[in-house]
């Protein structure tokens, strides 16, 4: 049985690697009702869930009024349902004036700019109160927010230094990175579209894709180090 600090982890490789949950927000059109949604995201520079939401859509209009809602997020796998890992959030969905992890959002989601700029979608992030993470049986378990969420520790412009350079200069390595954990096409071209403390996030054309770090990093020369032995 994992301790503890390894279910911890757990839960965050996947909240940084879902890249989309169930949003159950409260519903308008039959009150007392939870409406759910599935909605696309990725971590900001916070670690918090940022959301592009149409404001024409449903689940926006439950969120303008009343933002507390719901996030679900799933493990991707085959099999029984009841031993794939999952992580449940409270919290509320709040818009933001503006967003200066955009450009972040759209190097995941490159569909989702025309989205921001020519049909009225707009930033939102979703602020936790508390996580529940089932890992399978006997792991259920409460997270506070302070323990769960991770700000990113390389700042905006050390990430995007790394990604261009390892994208211009090291596609055979997040090939490498890919190929250890799942089956790709030899012919696909990774993208490397994020880097935080605990992993990196692949784009292999429309398919996101998280590769755990073997070690966690906190500044950029630990993260050449890793890459480096990584790519060994």
């Amino acid at each position: 049985m994992q301790s503890p600090d390894d279910q911890l982890q757990r839960a965050r490789q996947l909240l940084a690697g879902a890249f989309s949950g169930v949003l159950s927000t409260h519903s308008l059109e039959h009150a007392g009702y939870p409406f759910g949604s599935v909605v696309p995201y990725v971590l900001d520079q916070d670690g918090l869930p940022l959301l592009l939401l149409s404001n024409l859509s449903q689940h926006t209009r439950n969120l303008q009024a009343n933002p507390h809602c719901g996030l679900l997020v799933s493990e991707r796998a085959t099999g029984d349902v009841q031993r794939q890992a999952r992580l449940s959030a409270v919290g509320e969905v709040l818009q933001l004036p503006d967003s200066d992890d955009s450009e972040r959002f759209f190097a995941y989601f490159p569909q989702s700019k025309m989205y921001f700029e020519e049909l009225d979608f707009r930033f939102y992030r979703f602020e936790p109160v508390r996580f529940h993470w089932n890992g399978g049986f006997a792991t259920a378990r409460w997270f506070s927010v302070d323990r769960l969420v991770q700000a990113n520790p390389l700042d905006r412009t050390t990430q995007v230094r790394i990604l261009t350079h390892m994208n211009e200069d090291h596609v055979a390595a997040l090939r490498h990175y890919l190929s250890e954990h799942e089956p790709m096409d030899s012919g696909a071209t990774p993208i490397m579209v994020g880097i935080d403390a605990d992993g990196i996030d692949l784009r292999v054309e429309n398919r996101l894709h998280r590769v755990p770090l073997a070690e966690s990093i906190a500044s950029a020369s630990e993260a050449r180090e890793v890459l480096v032995a990584m790519a060994s």
